[in-house]
């Protein structure tokens, strides 16, 4: 893979497509690496950096490792692998091991995992973490945070960017 200036991410993904290529987040805590499928996200600049913004469900397994890490990253995949992607959206960490059955290949960047098949790569570090307010949310959303609680948002200055070549 090779670097590229973060103003020309968008030459490589399309983040307003998410919805229908999802992307999929990995951290590592030291400890453990997992990931999940993200549908959304944000881009942006915070306090004069350039940013991504990842969303984790109180649910989910990730969330500790996220909440212990200090770095993320964010793996945009090729159409074909489509089913890695359902993967790591429907299968939790709590049940086995999705870094070593995904047949995926992890590597790392300044230590922080990604996968080496992906398309693009954003590595992010943590700048904060906040729990979405979902309650100025629609009526739709909010019925479904009141019974399932919120997602964490994690805040990621985007300090590196990588593209298959």
């Amino acid at each position: 893979m090779k670097e590229i200036k973060v103003e020309n991410l968008f030459q490589y993904i399309n983040p307003m497509k998410l919805n229908t290529e999802p992307a999929i987040a990995l951290a590592s805590d030291g400890k453990e690496t997992n990931g999940l499928t993200i549908g959304w996200a944000e881009f942006g600049r915070l306090w004069r950096k350039p940013a991504m913004t990842v969303y984790v469900h109180k649910a989910r397994y990730s969330k500790h490792i996220f909440d212990g890490a200090d770095y993320y990253s964010v793996c945009f995949m090729e159409p074909e692998q489509k089913n890695v992607l359902g993967y790591f959206g429907t299968v939790s960490g709590r049940d086995e091991n999705k870094m070593k059955n995904c047949g995926l290949t992890v590597l790392e960047e300044d230590g922080v995992p990604y996968f080496a098949e992906s398309r693009a790569v954003v590595i992010c570090r943590i700048m904060g973490r906040n729990d979405f307010d979902a309650f100025s949310c629609d009526d739709g959303v909010k019925e479904w945070y009141l019974k399932d609680g919120v997602h964490t948002l994690y805040h990621g200055e985007i300090i590196k960017v990588l593209v298959k070549e």
